[in-house]
């Protein structure tokens, strides 16, 4: 932001004039009155203006803060429903590895009763196509399920970095909030001095050109 400033000249009052040892006219006083006047006058525009741009600044910091808040809420949104996802996919796979052992138990079992009943050899070998069979399908949908678990784990980390960028943002702009509150204070107060600096040399040009007329 250009910041404008200005030599301020020495101020004159109606007591410097009448106490000066060499005295002015009153034409040459109420110049220099002028002069401070429109000096003071230059001074409260500028710091009016480099005001507002102040408080247009914070305010388009105060947008970004709540689209940054937001976009924090929505991947905090997005990292729970993911890691509720990833929970029932890990239990699903616990759920079909307990399928698989129970499986293969049995599988085991019955080879022996293969060896110990030849009339159920049979019954048993059919069984043995099914067991395999069924094996067969949870591995399948094991391997399923490992890719998807792995793609819900990828996704934890990208939602991961999203809510670190988000959280360094609003860092950024609590900072930029700070000095920008700083800054204005700053100017508010010119602006007060400065008005007060107005009012009062109109004032003293009030009372010299009261002087001048009633000469």
């Amino acid at each position: 932001m250009k910041q404008t400033q200005k030599t301020i000249l020495a101020l004159i009052t109606l007591s410097s004039i009448v106490a000066s040892a060499e005295p002015y006219s009153a034409q040459q006083g109420l110049d220099k009155i002028k002069i401070n006047v429109e000096t003071a006058k230059a001074n409260k525009v500028d710091y009016e203006k480099n005001l507002g741009v102040i408080n247009t600044n914070m305010t388009e910091i105060g947008k970004a803060k709540g689209q940054a808040q937001k976009q924090k809420d929505t991947v905090n949104t997005e990292i729970l429903n993911n890691n509720e996802a990833l929970k029932k996919v890990v239990l699903q796979e616990k759920e079909l590895q307990a399928l698989i052992t129970a499986e293969e138990n049995k599988r085991v079992e019955e080879d022996k009763q293969l060896k110990e009943l030849a009339a159920l050899t049979t019954k048993i070998s059919e069984n043995q196509k099914k067991r395999e069979q069924l094996i067969a399908d949870y591995k399948r949908q094991m391997e399923m399920v490992a890719e998807e678990k792995k793609s819900w784990k990828g996704r934890e980390s990208e939602l991961r970095a999203q809510e670190g960028k988000a959280i360094e943002s609003l860092r950024g702009l609590a900072s930029q909030e700070v000095a920008w509150n700083t800054k204005k204070k700053s100017y508010e107060g010119e602006v007060k001095k400065w008005s007060a600096e107005v009012d009062k040399q109109e004032k003293i040009s009030e009372t010299y050109q009261g002087l001048k007329e009633n000469k």
